[in-house]
């Protein structure tokens, strides 16, 4: 088996710890004293955990049974190894730029395909699974003339607006960046297989933060959208309810400094709301790829070809559903309760005793209703 440096091999095995999150990984990296090298970590006693770092006496205790599980080290680095996966840390010269320039950035990424060159042009399309004619016109629309103009595409590799994204990019002979909500050896969703594999062979990347057999939960799509964002310059919104995840993704865009680009539809089309509210609360409208290219200094080159899309008479935005009431002695009610003041994953697991593939689940709830929201720095914040 290929040898990875202490440093490397230390940080895959933090990131693999079930209740170990980025921001506890964070402190270790940064708090670690220059005298103490990688493996010496494995040797920690639960008060240099608690006082060299200043951890609890929980994550502590995780920290010290995870480490002590070599299995859970030898087994992933085994299945990178057999399946050619390349991967790397966030505080690696490899991980890309304008994901390692956000807030508590993935601890690990893993990819097949190419990787992420800093001097690509990146944008991310996001919306709806359940886009119709309309969305898929756009999109038709939209990529041909992005790729034309070197612009690589982003998505979540879901049904709808995401697949039809990578489909069209892969059609026009340009690059497609899928990120998963799962694990790399779990693709989902499972259907997606073949366009996966067709991606990775005409050039593009399938990209996740998460260990190689790990699951689509839904917890995990917060974390999904988040990288989506992070990764591209600029998201575009094209169908999208008023709760969705591709809102959620325009959100952390915005928290990122990135641009936000909202794709108008029917007044009547329940699609259209998410997309209308974000132009409300201040996404820039566009009607054209061009709209697009001129925010980037870019013109439309004489080679592509202009369409047009049909307008549909006047737009209305709609504001989000109103957020359902939660009661304060339920675990939802003690979630919103402990974000009163910005409070990150690991301390609500604390807090809340919960695990965090559950936890997580429960955020993402609350977050598309409205509840709570993840702020610029990642700490979860009630609404």
């Amino acid at each position: 088996m290929k040898n990875i440096s202490p440093q490397r091999e230390v940080i895959l095995h933090l990131s693999l710890i079930d209740g170990i999150g980025p921001a506890t990984v964070q402190t270790i990296i940064t708090q670690k004293p220059e005298g103490c090298a990688w493996h010496d970590l494995y040797r920690l006693r639960a008060s240099d955990w608690r006082y060299q770092f200043g951890l609890s006496e929980k994550v502590t205790d995780t920290l010290i049974s995870g480490l002590a599980d070599t299995a859970l080290l030898d087994q992933e680095r085994q299945l990178i190894e057999q399946h050619d996966i390349a991967w790397t840390t966030c505080i690696a010269d490899d991980y890309p730029y304008l994901l390692k320039h956000i807030h508590l950035p993935p601890i690990v990424i893993y990819w097949q395909g190419e990787p992420l060159h800093d001097e690509q042009k990146r944008l991310a399309i996001v919306g709806s699974r359940k886009a119709n004619q309309y969305g898929k016109q756009i999109i038709e629309h939209f990529v041909p003339t992005l790729v034309a103009h070197d612009w690589a595409i982003v998505s979540g590799g879901a049904l709808g607006i995401d697949s039809m994204s990578h489909e069209a990019t892969v059609q026009a002979g340009g690059k497609t960046i899928v990120v998963l909500g799962s694990g790399l050896l779990r693709p989902y969703p499972y259907s997606n297989k073949k366009l996966f594999r067709s991606i990775i062979e005409n050039g593009g990347t399938i990209l996740s933060s998460f260990p190689l057999r790990m699951e689509a939960l839904p917890g995990n799509f917060p974390a999904r959208n988040r990288i989506i964002a992070g990764i591209s310059r600029g998201s575009v919104v094209v169908q999208a309810a008023a709760k969705s995840g591709a809102r959620i993704t325009a959100q952390f865009a915005l928290d990122q400094g990135r641009d936000v680009f909202a794709v108008p539809g029917p007044i009547d089309d329940e699609l259209s709301a998410g997309c209308h509210a974000l132009i409300q609360e201040g996404a820039k409208l566009v009607a054209s790829p061009e709209d697009i290219l001129s925010e980037y200094g870019e013109q439309l080159t004489a080679a592509v070809a202009k369409q047009s899309v049909q307008k549909k008479g006047p737009f209305m935005s709609t504001a989000p559903a109103k957020q359902r009431a939660k009661e304060p002695d339920s675990i939802q009610g003690k979630i919103i309760g402990s974000c009163r003041q910005p409070c990150s994953t690991d301390e609500l697991a604390q807090k809340t005793g919960l695990g965090l593939p559950e936890l997580q689940n429960l955020l993402f709830e609350l977050q598309l209703e409205g509840a709570i929201r993840q702020d610029f720095t990642g700490m979860w914040v009630a609404q």
